[in-house]
């Protein structure tokens, strides 16, 4: 193994930096083997840098990434839109080619990409990313035997087969961090404040944080909820003077006759739909099912109650930013060290996974199986039920 290349995909996530050095580091100091990094994902096999260095990779020594461990983002870039199987036709001007129909043309491209992987003499390729760009690195494995191996990475914890994904623990904390000061401005201003999380399909971020941070509700992709059944926890609690409330919701939880909160929906085929705005919605159910009470009321001939104050805070994309907490460095850093132990042993199709505390070796495909909260079996979820938390499960509405 003489030379080997390394690129980020998908969303960023705290250690991506952490991961490339300890890639880095290992290749040239136990293997003494010369590194190439790509520059934004997969895209850089299709730029114009010809079959040596160009603009479009990088040479990685000792001094590129001396001291990258403790910085966020990833100094190769990354990219949600290099699918080699689904490259964008684009006129001489640059803009998407599209069909009659309006829509956007593409092209298997991935042939020329797994030669332009032979044409820089890379005898691996490190790909660190979630389920997508581990996706595509199972598929120009087995389609063109390209020599890869994996290295996840997600905030959202959505990939089996590991114990952990670098990125996570941070994204936790940060929204801890948040819960824990909101909780201040609530309590004082006897609000309802809503923290709406990443986390896609998957509620881990939303279940950890929740519980770490004192949440009196917190609503997962994987349990869809009843607004009432929320409603009646938060004036629970009212009644018992405890005049704010504080609710975690996952960006992908859903009420049981609703769907998504869809943001945006992005035009590339290979493209996911930006989920948003759960947070706002469930700030409407809330104070709908307000006004139906007070208009009972009166209608009973009684005094309204006090409207609640809600607030919807929506945490974005702080989750992915900042420094790596020590743990994500050292998962990332060791998943890393061990990709380029697997690609020396000419084992690929595998990702560095994390189990118990150090890597190890698992397939592709067993990377590639989702890992979602499971409500009957997670014990954190029958933790936060012990808690007395709200999921907004509809058996709470008799409670």
């Amino acid at each position: 193994m003489k030379r080997i290349g390394i690129l980020t995909g998908g969303g960023d996530s705290p250690g991506l930096n952490a991961a490339i050095r300890g890639a880095t580091l290992t290749a040239i100091r136990k293997y003494h083997c010369e590194v190439v990094g790509l520059i934004d994902g997969f895209n850089a096999l299709f730029g114009d840098g010809g079959p040596a260095i160009g603009p479009s990779f990088m040479n990685l020594g000792e001094a590129e990434v001396q001291d990258i461990h403790a910085h966020g983002g990833t100094i190769l870039g990354t990219a949600n839109k290099g699918n080699p199987f689904e490259m964008i036709l684009r006129d001489e001007h640059g803009r998407p080619m599209r069909d009659a129909a309006g829509k956007v043309l593409t092209r298997d491209r991935s042939a020329e990409a797994a030669q332009h992987i032979r044409d820089r003499g890379l005898d691996a390729l490190l790909c660190i990313g979630g389920d997508g760009t581990l996706a595509l690195a199972r598929q120009m494995f087995e389609r063109h035997g390209v020599p890869v191996v994996g290295v996840p990475k997600t905030i959202d914890f959505d990939l089996a087969a590991t114990d952990a994904t670098f990125g996570f623990k941070t994204a936790v904390q940060v929204a801890t961090d948040a819960l824990d000061r909101l909780r201040t401005t609530a309590d004082s201003h006897d609000r309802v404040l809503i923290l709406e999380v990443m986390g896609r399909y998957a509620g881990w971020i939303a279940l950890h944080s929740g519980i770490a941070g004192g949440a009196h509700a917190i609503l997962l992709p994987e349990l869809p909820y009843s607004p009432r059944a929320v409603w009646k926890r938060i004036t629970a609690r009212f009644r018992r003077q405890r005049k704010f409330s504080l609710v975690v919701i996952s960006e992908g939880a859903r009420p049981v006759d609703g769907g998504y909160a869809v943001a945006e929906q992005r035009e590339h085929p290979d493209a996911h739909v930006v989920l948003g705005g759960a947070g706002a919605r469930l700030r409407a159910e809330i104070e709908g099912l307000y006004r139906a009470e007070a208009d009972q009321v009166v209608a009973a001939g009684g005094y309204p109650p006090d409207a609640p104050e809600v607030r919807v805070v929506v945490l974005g994309h702080i989750q992915r930013g900042g420094t790596p907490l020590a743990e994500d460095r050292i998962v990332a850093t060791a998943c890393g060290a061990f990709a380029v132990d697997l690609a020396a042993r000419g084992r690929f199709g595998t990702v560095a996974a994390w189990h118990d505390d150090g890597p190890t070796e698992v397939s592709l495909a067993a990377a590639l199986a989702p890992h979602f909260v499971e409500p009957d079996t997670t014990p954190l979820v029958a933790t936060a039920r012990s808690l007395g938390i709200s999921l907004g499960e509809r058996d709470e509405d008799e409670r």
